[in-house]
């Protein structure tokens, strides 16, 4: 099993509808190449992590980074784990712009969070995405 853990801009702001759009083009998509994963969005950046056979997984970041939609995409961090972290998932969401959840990073990160920020410390960025998982189902 292998994952892939990257943070891009997207390259206008996204409406809910262009969210939930995407959402379940990725699901269909991913669920197909039994990929599975987590996509946060906020302010207009995203991190995402993918996790699957290597060579889909490779093959869905390259169809990321010529996406249109995508720029300032960068690669976190990447490599073998022993299973999936988000078996349940074929493609988790949240736009974390949203109020009205019960979201609950706050008890993990004291400041106020930015995805891009996460661009700098992979194990932090990992760190956050898996506890988010855990404490958001």
């Amino acid at each position: 099993m292998f994952y892939l853990l990257y943070v891009s801009s997207a390259v206008k702001l996204m409406d809910n509808d262009e969210l939930l759009k995407l959402h379940q083009v990725s699901q269909k998509n991913n669920k197909r190449s039994e990929i599975t994963g987590m996509l946060l969005y906020q302010e207009g950046n995203f991190m995402q992590i993918i996790e699957g056979n290597k060579e889909r997984v490779l093959e869905l970041f390259s169809k990321v980074t010529m996406d249109k939609h995508h720029k300032d995409i960068y690669k976190i961090m990447s490599g073998s784990i022993e299973k999936r972290n988000f078996n349940d998932w074929s493609m988790g969401f949240c736009n974390m712009n949203e109020t009205g959840h019960n979201l609950n990073y706050d008890a993990f990160i004291q400041e106020n969070i930015r995805l891009r920020t996460f661009e700098h410390d992979s194990q932090s960025a990992y760190d956050f995405i898996i506890k988010f998982n855990e404490t958001n189902r």
